[in-house]
Parts: structure tokens; C-alpha cells; sequence
């Protein structure tokens, strides 16, 4: 599973309309410097889309669901 940090990377796994509720997909590795790890296998539903998307893809409609460290 890869390390990303998420100030600078913007995956599904991490986007808030990426139906995930309980966030499996995710994990924290060092969140005080914003780095996660996510499961890339993962495919949800997009609700900006109505589309299943791979945890690893990336849209212009993206915003964080995480409270990105300064």
C-alpha cells in the first residue's frame, strides 16, 4: 500500500465525495505531517459522478475529507 502525503496528492481514497463512511481504505501513517497510507485495490462510488472510481484515481472536483496538518 503506498505512503502519500496528502497536502500534495489528490486520490479518491481521500476525497469527501468518495463513499467510504467508515474510510477503510485509508490508514494513518504519520498524519502530523499529513502522510496516510490507502489501499489502492479500493473502488467506491463517486457522488459528484455517480461513478464507481478506483481509490487511486483523481478528479477536479476533489476536496479533502482530512484536516490537513500547517
Amino acid at each position: 500500500m503506498p505512503v502519500v502525503n496528502i497536502k500534495n496528492v489528490k486520490k479518491c481514497a481521500f476525497c469527501k465525495y468518495w463513499y467510504d463512511p467508515t474510510n477503510s481504505a485509508i490508514s494513518p501513517h504519520s498524519p502530523q505531517i499529513n502522510q496516510w497510507i490507502y489501499d489502492e485495490k479500493f473502488k467506491k462510488k463517486c457522488i459528484q459522478k455517480n461513478f464507481d472510481m478506483k481509490a487511486s484515481s483523481f478528479c477536479s472536483k476533489y476536496e479533502c475529507k482530512l484536516e490537513i496538518m500547517k
